[in-house]
């Protein structure tokens, strides 16, 4: 078994954005590594929402834009992530509603897991393929 290492965001953007002379290259590194089969590098769900948020905000990507670049980087054998298959169902949904990853990710668990969702959020009713609790019931059942 290879060694695990867990990665950062921070080090995922240095990879993605080659933006930094010195941490970018050690990034390189790393992935390279990696790819040899002498790492397994691990994510999880909530640094790719990290690096979701910062591709996104500061670096003023669009939204569908950065889910496509961060499932190929899923989907390309380099790392292995928590609940992958998840991770990449809300990375698709953001490709095609207008939803935060945050939200995407709790509609894919909650589809994942056949369960219902408990929300205010119009933006999350509004998916077809999601069975939302009936909230509004419970304020007619306290008035009786």
């Amino acid at each position: 078994m290879s060694r695990r290492v867990h990665l950062d965001a921070n080090v995922i953007l240095r990879f993605l954005r080659n933006d930094d002379p010195e941490q970018s290259a050690t990034a390189v590194v790393l992935f390279d590594r990696a790819q040899r089969g002498s790492l397994d590098l691990v994510v999880s769900p909530v640094t790719l929402m990290e690096v979701f948020y910062v591709l996104a905000t500061t670096y003023g990507m669009r939204r569908p834009e950065v889910a496509k670049i961060l499932h190929t980087f899923l989907t390309s054998d380099l790392v292995g992530c928590e609940d992958k298959g998840i991770t990449i169902d809300a990375l698709q949904r953001i490709t095609t509603n207008k939803v935060s990853f945050g939200d995407a990710y709790l509609v894919a668990t909650a589809s994942h897991y056949q369960e219902e969702l408990a929300t205010f959020d119009k933006g999350i009713t509004s998916l077809k393929d999601v069975r939302i609790y009936p909230l509004a019931d419970l304020v007619k059942a306290k008035s009786r």
